[in-house]
């Protein structure tokens, strides 16, 4: 399903035990899945962020003035992927919330297009997630405040 949503693995091995192991490793880990039949049809995952992780260091310094509200000890979406026959039927949004039901951080942060009207943007500011600030060319990071 990976190849669908995001495009071809250059090297599936280093994906497997870089990306992929990286997160799966860290605290509080979670993965929410949605299947249909023998199909996978999309995933969301996410763990928790501290300062001294690569990502977690790049949101802090592109979010500046309240960076130190906002990262470190914050649940990290790392990834919402739904399959093209499926999007548009509320997929994403059960598997989204799925992932940040009954979390303890008290906060969470994401990664997400710059275009407000594209579809994982809309669907976050929809559950009252904000824009903290550009992470790169046509990426933002968004945050929201949870209920612990």
């Amino acid at each position: 399903m990976w190849p669908s949503v995001f495009g071809p693995v250059a090297d599936e091995h280093q994906w497997r035990t870089g990306f992929w192991e990286q997160h799966r490793g860290r605290a509080d880990f979670r993965l929410i899945t949605a299947e249909g039949g023998d199909s996978l049809l999309g995933f969301a995952w996410g763990c928790t962020g501290e300062r001294g992780q690569w990502w977690a260091d790049m949101v802090h310094a592109a979010i500046e003035a309240d960076a130190d509200d906002w990262v470190g000890g914050h649940f990290e979406v790392v990834e919402l992927a739904v399959g093209p026959e499926h999007r548009g039927s509320g997929l994403g949004g059960a598997l989204f919330d799925a992932l940040l039901a009954d979390l303890e951080h008290d906060r969470a942060l994401l990664q997400t297009d710059v275009d407000p009207d594209g579809a994982g943007h809309r669907l976050y500011r929809r559950r009252g997630w904000t824009v903290l600030g550009e992470l790169s060319p046509g990426k933002v990071i968004m945050g929201t405040r949870l209920a612990a």
